[in-house]
């Protein structure tokens, strides 16, 4: 199969499809319309991030290409229906960073409720303010920390992976 990737993407997973493939890795062609037309004629998978625009010219030199990627959040970038037309599949790459999301959940949850953020001043001008910490306010930590878990949409698998440290109710 050959691989065309147009815009940024991790060398290490390149090199994974090199391996298998025949993979065309030059992250600039979306800055070279004709040049980014001339490989796309050759390609069987085309893996696009944001800059790219799948629709009218590129979308008619994919002749071949049987499977547009998205690196990335949304496919404002790409014609779906017009993919789908043609035969091409669309895969977003939906779930991929729900570890990382997950992450700054339970990062920014606690930095907020710990009231660190309001407290920068404070702490550039001295000693560490330490509040007391009443029992209303480790209710409201916990209970807080798994509500955000439960409405994060695709994280809550990696939520609960990362906030194994925790004694919030989703991870009993």
């Amino acid at each position: 199969m050959h691989i065309l990737i147009c815009e940024f993407m991790d060398e290490r997973a390149v090199d994974r499809l090199r391996k298998v493939h025949t993979v065309v890795y030059e992250p600039s062609p979306v800055d070279d319309t004709p040049g980014l037309l001339s490989k796309a004629a050759q390609t069987d998978a085309l893996v696009v991030r944001n800059r790219t625009q799948v629709r009218g010219p590129l979308l008619e030199a994919l002749g071949r290409c049987r499977v547009v990627a998205r690196l990335g959040v949304g496919l404002d970038n790409i014609d779906v229906a017009a993919c789908e037309a043609r035969g091409l599949a669309v895969i977003p790459a939906t779930g991929a960073n729900a570890l990382s999301v997950a992450e700054y959940v339970i990062a920014t949850t606690m930095l907020l409720l710990r009231g660190a953020y309001a407290s920068t001043s404070e702490v550039a001008a001295g000693p560490v303010p330490v509040r007391p910490c009443r029992r209303g306010a480790r209710w409201r930590a916990r209970h807080s920390v798994w509500w955000a878990a439960a409405t994060s949409g695709n994280s809550p698998r990696g939520w609960r992976k990362r906030s194994a440290c925790t004694s919030s109710p989703a991870t009993r």
